[in-house]
């Protein structure tokens, strides 16, 4: 708080006046130290005695102390707690001899170590209009301008579906099926700008941060145009996103897959109206199902979305994964996990986070791991779901639930493989080019004969795949990076469960196990050297909501 607020020496008519307000408890008081060193500052006589008077009375009026007896000029300069502005009070003695210069108020400033963002002019106006009695700006330090971080615009949405360039983008989660012709803008990268440097009027230094680029690379079916500022659509099809990526797929559109198609193998989207019954199988880029799915297989190297449930299915999921519920299925899903009403006796493996999001959602039986964060509503059927042709003495034991976070040794394994591929991708790349650029050399030389050149397209279709290979890899590896990051920042994991959470379920974060004895509810978990910590998921959700998966439909 500036000492001006604490208390005000005014000289009004030759007589000093003094104003201590009255001071509230807790509140920052005067200093005596403070005034006494201005009194002197000003060549003021007083009786010590009376000033102690004063500054016991605090009455909040102006008290007369003594009269004014210089003949000089007193310039109070006050500095705020930032050192952004520096304030004059300037006070007249009670006969001017010597009228006050800029020269004089400029020295001042410098024997107070100012030397920024003086105001020479306010200065003058200050000597020549007589603003006496008043701390008025003299000098301002320069507010640092803080660069503005990169930003997408995604040129392929309907313009009022956009987000707005102050907004913080997931691709992940926008609207998804937006079909787009070749040749066509997808996306335009505002590019982030510099900060600008500031400085206290002491000649501080105040260092502005940069803003971040936004990175963004072409998948399948798409590349930058000439001028490398908008990516593009390379062929007809639907737009397809990825955490950093953006691509086109082919379509195949299907009513339903049942025993008369069986098989269903597709170099793109398959999209399914209807439902998958059992003993079928898809393997696709991207599987998006209007209907639910039964003992089938669903493999995919991107996203997976089923509207209603998975009964019985076998899921491998490259990207994330969607359903309405799932009962008795087996999942591996690389990124997300997003459930919108129940888990009941599956295993669900997930690289990132898990989550259920119905309010009286619920999880029982099986297995839930995630590497990083799981949130559900509750543990175990709710009362109405329970079997009601129990005998009254006859007490239905729930299957037990295992619940786990934190990096394991699996996870870690599959990083390094993921590594591995990825490099053997691009070694096996080069060597393919080193072949073909031998073999048109060779062309050249002795002519251009059949057989040369199907093995030219043969080498070149071996090149292709090695480059889709490496990026699918590379894809999965900046991922990887991004899970294994946030790891960090969650300190190994955490649970969260808002609702009930009954006797005999178990929690694992990293190493430790926590075994729930009896019946509670609203807990979370979190690692600890010490174990398993809890807290009540209201202190710990709000600072890793943002985490979670959040997938528009």
């Amino acid at each position: 708080m500036p000492k001006a607020e604490l208390y005000k020496i005014s000289v009004t008519d030759g007589k000093v006046m003094l104003r201590i307000p009255e001071q509230l408890v807790g509140a920052e008081t005067a200093d005596m130290d403070d005034i006494q060193a201005e009194l002197h500052m000003m060549d003021v006589d007083y009786v010590p005695e009376e000033l102690l008077d004063i500054y016991n009375r605090t009455s909040g009026d102006f008290d007369f102390l003594t009269d004014v007896k210089t003949q000089n000029f007193t310039l109070q300069i006050e500095l705020s707690d930032d050192q952004s502005k520096a304030f004059l009070n300037v006070i007249p003695p009670k006969e001017i001899i010597d009228p006050l210069t800029l020269e004089q108020v400029l020295a001042k400033l410098r024997q107070e170590n100012i030397f920024q963002g003086i105001d020479r002019e306010f200065i003058e106006k200050i000597i020549k209009e007589r603003i006496y009695f008043e701390p008025v700006v003299v000098a301002s330090g320069k507010t640092p301008l803080h660069g503005k971080n990169g930003h997408p615009e995604l040129l392929f949405l309907p313009e009022k579906l956009r987000p707005s360039p102050e907004s913080s983008v997931n691709l992940r989660e926008l609207p998804v099926m937006q079909k787009v012709t070749e040749g066509q803008e997808l996306v335009r990268v505002e590019q982030a700008t510099m900060g600008e440097d500031g400085y206290t009027i002491t000649g501080k230094l105040i260092t502005a941060s940069s803003g971040k680029q936004y990175r963004i690379r072409p998948g399948r079916n798409t590349r930058f145009n000439p001028e490398g500022t908008h990516i593009i659509a390379a062929s007809e099809g639907i737009v397809c996103l990825g955490n950093d990526s953006i691509s086109v797929e082919r379509i195949k559109y299907m009513d339903k897959v049942d025993g008369s198609v069986g098989r269903v193998r597709f170099d793109g989207i398959v999209s399914v109206r209807g439902n998958i019954s059992d003993r079928c199988s898809v393997e696709a880029v991207r599987i998006e199902v209007g209907g639910s799915v039964g003992k089938a297989s669903l493999r995919s190297i991107g996203d997976i979305r089923v509207a209603q449930g998975l009964k019985g299915t076998v899921v491998q999921c490259g990207g994330s994964l969607h359903a309405g519920n799932m009962v008795d299925t087996q999942a591996s899903i690389f990124d997300h996990a997003v459930v919108d009403e129940f888990i009941l006796n599956s295993k669900v493996f997930c690289g990132s986070t898990l989550q259920v999001n119905a309010t009286d959602g619920y999880a029982q039986g099986g297995v839930l791991q995630a590497g990083n964060l799981i949130r559900l509503s509750n543990v175990g059927l709710p009362e109405n779901k329970k079997s009601k042709n129990k005998s009254s003495n006859e007490q239905e034991i729930p299957p037990q639930t295992l619940i786990e976070v934190g990096i394991s040794l699996k996870n870690r394994k599959q990083f390094n493989e993921l590594e591995k591929r990825a490099r053997d991708s691009l070694y096996a790349l080069q060597d393919d080019l080193s072949e073909i650029t031998t073999l048109m050399e060779d062309m050249e030389k002795s002519g251009r004969d059949k057989e040369k050149i199907r093995t030219l397209g043969e080498l070149e279709d071996k090149a292709k795949k090695n480059v889709m290979s490496a990026c699918s890899d590379l894809r999965k590896r900046e991922a990887q990076d991004e899970i294994n990051e946030l790891n960090k920042i969650t300190g190994g994991g955490a649970v969260f469960i808002t609702g009930r959470i009954p006797e005999g379920t178990f929690v694992n974060v990293r190493r430790y196990r926590y075994i729930v004895r009896s019946n509670m509810a609203d807990k979370a978990f979190r690692f600890s050297e010490n174990g398993i910590q809890t807290s009540s998921c209201s202190e710990l959700l709000k600072d890793y909501q943002n985490y979670f998966f959040e997938i528009m439909v």
